[in-house]
């Protein structure tokens, strides 16, 4: 009886270890591999019972760069599954690394509640051998034994800088980020506390991070932090790392003919909602500088660069390599290294209006005359550079090289003067061309930062033109100047490509000589610019009135 009962007993512990070992294994595979971990036991609840959760490739490759680039700002559309997979990243940070703390962010309390709610549902519902088991749990928040933490809050309109105060975040989510007011203040608040966190969790080889996600909304008012954050990641000029998820790209949503057609129904087919909850639009706002019609037109921009170089603390983007008997118009825009702004560089085909090209940096003024030499010698044309303050500096430079044949000269009575000036003379002329170019051509806007500073272009009400406080208008300056000579200082006979629209203006200017007013000059033409309303003027009127 002795020897049967040791035998049962070691059999027992020999079956108690492997047991043990094999969970062992299994919880290092899942702590190694997300995927795993969410496939295998990861338990979302749906209509007729819980199911395991199979990430789909963008899920996947977002989690790849939270875990690469630690910081991300999604711009998503809406009902796609980002804030689940994002809820499951949070439980997996909770059970594999201790003293792991989740901060979560919404725009009202329910919101932040069920955010919360649905990790703890997850860790519930894992394996007992994982060891998750909950400390202390409430609504909103819950701590588990190895110390891993979760917390979720509103931002409170009277208090927002009190926001998860006190909370050792290591991991922050920002929900629905453009419909949270007052984000702004309580971000700023969190800054310091938040970045020492994740710096002690970086050096203890913790997953750290904060990701912001939101469908996008209008470019002012709740909207504008998400809006601004999105653009300067767009544009490069910030820690976060853009990340867009459309509904198309998830397989499982474009392979369904009805899923698109409900969302529209369920809407309303309200075109706005549609637009922005689902087609990533941001929405113009009042005061906009384009109406709502083709702010949604330039959002359909979806060319990606054929290459980006990096140069001079700046990013070259080129959509089409030059070609010969091409003539191109470049714009230059220029500032100082150090401040706000950025000197940027937009180039053109002259003859078609496609983008081919940009820069946008922050460097020293030397630095960036380089960078149009070397734009300018691949792109050969016009180049076309504001020469107000530090714009002097790359007009003396190039009209003392090799390039002064492509620099454009302003006519001014009776000289012509290198540069394009921005006054309170020209300044209404170079708006009015942006606008005509944006509003008849939209589509040949290739840049996904240029769309967004255009989008971004507010009307003051002292009827000045410019990007809203935060944001840059940068490459818009730089594509103005180009939208000025095209459209009021047109260039003549460039080559052998003119196209049918070219062609047709030169006819009809040739077919109104006989009309012309003998004394229009520059002078007449800023005379009448001054006492027109609003600043803008049809130039075909000084052509005569009696055309036919």
């Amino acid at each position: 009886m002795t020897n049967t009962n040791s035998f049962f007993i070691k059999q027992k512990a020999k079956k108690f270890e492997d047991s043990a070992e094999k969970y062992v294994v299994e919880f290092l595979r899942c702590k190694k591999s997300f995927d795993y971990f969410c496939e295998k036991y990861i338990l979302i609840e749906t209509p007729g019972g819980d199911r395991l959760l199979k990430p789909y490739a963008p899920q996947s490759n977002l989690i790849e760069a939270i875990n690469k680039d630690h910081y991300i700002v999604v711009l998503k559309s809406r009902q796609i599954g980002i804030s689940t997979i994002i809820q499951a990243y949070s439980t997996w940070l909770c059970v594999f690394y201790d003293n792991a703390v989740i901060g979560i962010i919404s725009k009202d309390g329910k919101e932040a509640t069920d955010f919360a709610r649905a990790i703890r549902s997850m860790v519930e519902k894992l394996p007992v051998w994982m060891g998750a088991i909950f400390d202390k749990k409430t609504e909103q928040s819950f701590i588990l034994t190895n110390g891993a933490k979760v917390y979720a809050s509103p931002v409170n309109p009277n208090a927002p800088s009190k926001t998860l105060r006190g909370k050792a975040v290591t991991f922050l989510v920002i929900d629905e980020a453009a419909f949270i007011k007052f984000l702004d203040d309580a971000w700023t608040s969190m800054i310091p506390a938040l970045s020492t966190n994740q710096m002690q969790a970086r050096q203890q080889n913790v997953p750290y991070g904060t990701i912001v996600l939101s469908t996008p909304n209008k470019v002012v008012g709740p909207g504008k932090w998400f809006y601004e954050k999105y653009m300067r990641a767009v544009s490069g000029d910030d820690i976060f790392k853009p990340f867009t998820i459309h509904w198309r790209d998830v397989d499982e949503l474009a392979k369904d003919p009805d899923w698109y057609r409900t969302q529209c129904l369920l809407f309303d087919n309200d075109t706005k909602k549609i637009q922005q909850e689902l087609e990533l639009k941001f929405l113009s706002s009042t005061g906009s500088f384009f109406d709502d019609e083709i702010t949604q037109k330039l959002q359909d921009v979806n060319d990606k660069p054929l290459k980006k170089l990096k140069l001079f603390n700046g990013e070259a983007w080129i959509f089409r390599e030059a070609e010969p008997k091409t003539h191109y118009i470049l714009g230059v825009d220029t500032a100082p290294e150090h401040g706000e702004d950025k000197s940027a560089i937009t180039v053109w085909d002259y003859i078609t209006l496609e983008q081919v090209a940009e820069y946008q940096g922050k460097c020293k003024v030397m630095d960036f005359v380089k960078v149009v030499k070397a734009l300018a010698s691949q792109y050969q044309g016009t180049i076309v550079v504001e020469s107000n303050s530090y714009g002097n500096q790359i007009v003396e430079d190039l009209n003392n090289s090799e390039f002064s044949h492509m620099l454009y000269r302003e006519k001014r009575i009776n000289k012509t003067v290198p540069g394009l000036s921005t006054n309170a003379k020209t300044r209404p002329l170079m708006i009015d061309a942006l606008y005509s170019f944006v509003m008849e051509n939209p589509e040949c806007i290739k840049s996904k930062r240029l769309v967004l500073e255009l989008v971004g272009l507010i009307s003051k009400p002292s009827g000045r033109v410019e990007a809203d406080v935060g944001c840059h208008d940068d490459l818009v300056l730089s594509m103005a100047c180009c939208a000025y000579v095209r459209k009021y200082d047109p260039i003549l006979g460039i080559g052998e490509q003119e196209s049918e629209a070219f062609k047709g203006l030169i006819s009809d200017v040739m077919r109104f000589n006989d009309f012309v007013v003998d004394d229009i000059n520059n002078t007449t033409i800023m005379r009448e610019v001054r006492n027109s309303q609003g600043g803008f003027i049809n130039t075909l009127d000084f052509f005569g009135s009696d055309r036919r």
